[in-house]
């Protein structure tokens, strides 16, 4: 089945409104999406409002929040049409969805064709390794291992990209050999199967 999945740059929810309303058709308005706000460090009712209040004037269906992954089982993935992994610090969420047993969840997920989007952290949390986020997360979990859910062709995903960010990126493949996909705060991708990507907004930068 053909993947489904988005990724954002980590801007507003103006910048990413192409996202969103793209996201928004996947869900359909009967139907049910989960959002993971974990890579938040006390997520709440602010970070539901805003998801609401960016997603329902869209008819993006029902949204439910978990925020204690330790209530959950991976197994309840399977009740939802879509998955919205929000921003946040990228350790943290990585952190969170390993110790809850998501990872395999996600990725089965998304390989069964159901609406993945991935913001910011979560679009980071996407991509072959989340090593990307070093310059601007601090790794507050003691994480070693950082590999993402690689979902991206084999790339790391870089998220609110500037072009001063080039040195770093460079220095990052240089050390790693993954190639990285740039996205600016108004950038997204729709991943759309094994090798087919669309560019949402403003274009992105890939580095190899």
């Amino acid at each position: 089945m053909e993947t489904r999945i988005l990724l954002a740059g980590g801007g507003s929810a103006e910048d990413e409104r192409p996202a969103l309303q793209l996201f928004a058709t996947w869900i359909g308005g009967e139907g049910s999406l989960l959002y993971l706000p974990v890579a938040m460090a006390d997520p709440g009712q602010a970070q539901f409002d805003w998801l609401m209040g960016a997603l329902r004037p869209l008819d993006a269906g029902q949204i439910e929040m978990w925020t204690d992954m330790r209530q959950h089982d991976p197994a309840e993935l399977a009740h939802f049409d879509g998955i919205f992994i929000g921003g946040g610090n990228t350790y943290r969420l990585l952190h969170e969805l390993r110790t809850a047993g998501l990872i395999a969840a996600l990725v089965d997920f998304a390989n069964d064709g159901r609406a993945l989007y991935g913001g910011s952290a979560g679009a980071i949390l996407l991509g072959r390794d989340i090593g990307t986020c070093a310059h601007m997360d601090e790794n507050i979990v003691g994480l070693s291992d950082t590999s993402g859910l690689d979902l991206v062709h084999g790339r790391a995903v870089w998220c609110h990209y500037t072009p001063a960010d080039a040195p770093l990126i460079r220095a990052y493949t240089a050390r790693t050999q993954f190639p990285v996909i740039a996205l600016s705060e108004t950038s997204s991708l729709w991943i759309q199967g094994l090798d087919r990507t669309t560019q949402l907004g403003s274009p992105s930068v890939l580095y190899n």
